[in-house]
């Protein structure tokens, strides 16, 4: 099911308000907003959103590309100062075997 989300004018009284509902179709949502709010008057800029919000990119996708760029920089670490990440490495190795073992 996807979110969708419209801004709904219900009436006079009330006025206009926000709402978010969950439906796999447009009229689906239409529906859900009636089943919601009532009879409502006026349903403006009905719109499927995701889950983070709809901006532009959303928090997973920033989140996705700072993953991506860690490794990236981690793998340029590793490339480039190897003679220094290897033996820090196999240091770590021993360490967390003998660690592993002793108990």
């Amino acid at each position: 099911m996807a979110t969708w989300r419209a801004e709904v004018f219900v009436n006079s009284r009330v006025g206009r308000i926000n709402t978010e509902v969950e439906a796999a179709t447009f009229q689906g949502a239409k529906e859900q907003i009636y089943a919601k709010h009532g009879d409502v008057q006026q349903i403006v800029n009905l719109r499927e959103v995701r889950s983070g919000g709809g901006s532009t990119s959303d928090s997973g996708d920033v989140g996705g590309y700072l993953i991506l760029g860690a490794i990236l920089f981690g793998i340029w670490v590793v490339v480039e100062y190897w003679w220094i990440v290897v033996p820090i490495a196999a240091l770590c190795l021993i360490a967390w075997l003998y660690n592993y073992f002793s108990n």
